[in-house]
């Protein structure tokens, strides 16, 4: 486990380790992309954030704390659905006509269902689409700004569930045919480790792929009727509050997780930086070997090598597969 004065004492330092960042949060007006976004907001000198949102007028209360905690930030609202991959398409070219780089894409859209496939006018199931497809086009469309940053190559950061990847269907990828909440848990959180596997093996950024444990969010409230909402937040959450994560806490670790030269790219592997401050080291990376720039990880910091069920699947080509499989139906889903 990285001890939460590690992560303070390393974010406490990111004024002089990390210049002027620039940064892409995508659904950061809410829960555990607010939260880190507020630390980054703390924590850093003059960064520039673009925040991807729903609504505007929702996100203005969180505008104006960004600018009173940081008044030389510059922190930019950007109001769209990202569950239409035109509309994460629109979001990259805009920011690429106006940045040359970008250290931190870091991305938590999603939410919960009990309802079965409910299909986009781009014919994606939405739930997938956000916890999926448009977090791998974000990425896939702002790699060469990720690349392009210095001194350290940016990162890409996915809030859902690295560590829980399982069995995936490799002719049904998409769920057109064997939708349901499971399958959709299970495709989303497994294909993201294949596909940051993937990319991190030639690209010059890192990948890190986050558990953030149980945290106290509206997920349940945004994603929920009144009264079922009102189950979980009275029946069930007072006896899951001991075991979770304080809002606060899941930030500053967030940021922790996004920053930290204990998660480089391949590119960089062992930085010898590290050496310097004496206190954490290089994690070891999605297929076992250290500072392999693709991570899946607990709230904790702490990484894991992927399970037999991902070991299989690298075996059989599948990281390779996944990727080709996203980027042809993202193509075709615009065209």
């Amino acid at each position: 486990m990285v001890s939460l004065d590690i992560v303070r004492k390393f974010n406490g330092s990111l004024s002089s380790r990390l210049p002027r960042p620039v940064a892409l949060f995508v659904g950061g007006t809410s829960g555990i992309g607010r939260s880190t976004l507020r630390q980054l907001a703390l924590n850093t000198n003059a960064p520039t954030a673009y925040i991807v949102g729903r609504s505007e007028s929702n996100a203005r209360p969180l505008l104006t704390e960004l600018g009173q905690l940081n008044p030389l930030g510059s922190f930019k609202f950007i109001e769209a659905d990202v569950s239409l991959i035109r509309n994460v398409d629109k979001i990259c070219e805009g920011i690429k006509t106006r940045e040359k780089s970008l250290d931190l894409l870091f991305m938590t859209p999603g939410g919960l269902s009990l309802v079965g496939r409910r299909e986009t006018s781009e014919g994606l199931d939405k739930l997938f689409a956000l916890r999926y497809y448009a977090r791998m086009r974000f990425a896939q469309k702002l790699m060469p700004l990720l690349e392009a940053a210095e001194p350290a190559p940016g990162r890409v950061v996915s809030v859902l569930g690295g560590g829980f990847e399982g069995n995936i269907n490799p002719d049904d990828l998409d769920l057109k045919k064997g939708y349901n909440i499971l399958s959709c848990a299970m495709h989303s959180v497994t294909m993201t480790s294949l596909a940051m596997e993937h990319l991190a093996a030639s690209r010059r950024a890192s990948f890190v792929h986050v558990y953030p444990g149980l945290v106290g969010t509206n997920i349940y409230t945004n994603s929920f009727p009144p009264p079922l909402a009102a189950v979980y937040n009275y029946g069930m959450w007072p006896l899951m509050y001991p075991f979770s994560v304080n809002i606060d806490e899941s930030g500053e670790r967030h940021l922790f997780h996004a920053t930290s030269e204990r998660y480089p790219s391949k590119t960089i592997g062992d930085d010898c930086s590290l050496a310097a401050l004496n206190e954490i080291e290089v994690a070891m990376g999605s297929n076992g070997t250290f500072g392999s720039g693709a991570y899946l990880m607990n709230w904790k910091g702490e990484t894991s090598a992927a399970k037999k069920k991902m070991q299989k699947l690298r075996e059989e080509g599948m990281a390779e597969r996944v990727w080709e499989h996203t980027t042809d139906l993202l193509d075709r889903t615009i065209r």
